[in-house]
């Protein structure tokens, strides 16, 4: 593991709250070198924090979205010759205990993409989200032709090769639909792991009604272009 190339790509906007205790808990995993976080135009204290933690930070100027901001790590890590990273959310939902078994699930399985599926034990995850989570994974599921529990899970592994010849658009939360949806398409091998859900940080960001309809437009889309751009 040590001798791998790999990251911990961490998307954060107005994460000052949370983000130094992340730092902290990867730290003391020995992960804290690994992090390269891209601070979404924050108004806070986030990019202050990471700049003070030595963490790699990358920024754009204005809010432009989660999977703008992704995008943008993409691209770090292609450019940095990386094998493999693993994205993180930076409000304390994603238990960072599991990055050891998400690379040795990688090296087990040589998977392109491994996602964390929360949806194994919902106990603590709200009713709402479980139904969201189910039926968006469905429908993702079956675009992809690969099943795929929790589409919606941003606690991802990615080698970086499978991004390449991959257009991603969306800008905002689809787009992590948009990377299954195409990395499926693709034939590109798209693995799980069980992981746990955590809530002790910011609740979700998601905008139900505005995200819904961006995911619909997305599952339109992708119906009507069907070679995997």
């Amino acid at each position: 593991m040590e001798n791998k190339n790999y990251r911990i790509l961490i998307p954060a906007y107005n994460s000052a709250r949370y983000i130094d205790d992340l730092f902290d808990r990867l730290e003391k995993m020995g992960f804290l070198d690994k992090a390269v976080a891209v601070n979404d135009g924050s108004t806070d204290d986030t990019l202050k924090i990471c700049e003070d933690r030595g963490v790699t930070v990358l920024s754009n100027k204005t809010n432009r979205g989660k999977g703008y901001s992704l995008r943008k790590g993409f691209k770090y890590m292609a450019e940095n010759d990386v094998e493999f990273f693993i994205t993180l959310d930076s409000d304390l939902q994603h238990d960072v205990r599991y990055i050891p078994e998400f690379i040795d699930r990688y090296e087990e399985t040589g998977a392109d993409i491994i996602v964390g599926n929360r949806l194994g034990d919902t106990t603590t995850m709200p009713v709402e989200r479980v139904f969201s989570n189910r039926t968006t994974s469905y429908i993702v599921s079956l675009l992809a032709k690969q099943k795929i529990p929790d589409s919606q899970s941003g606690y991802r592994l990615i080698r970086t090769a499978a991004l390449q010849e991959m257009v991603l658009t969306c800008d905002r939360f689809e787009m992590e639909s948009e990377l299954l949806i195409k990395a499926g398409r693709k034939g590109l091998k798209i693995d799980s792991l069980p992981i746990s859900a955590l809530y002790e940080g910011a609740h979700s960001s998601i905008s139900v009604f505005r995200d819904t309809y961006r995911f619909v437009r997305l599952v339109i889309r992708s119906l009507l272009i069907r070679d995997g751009k």
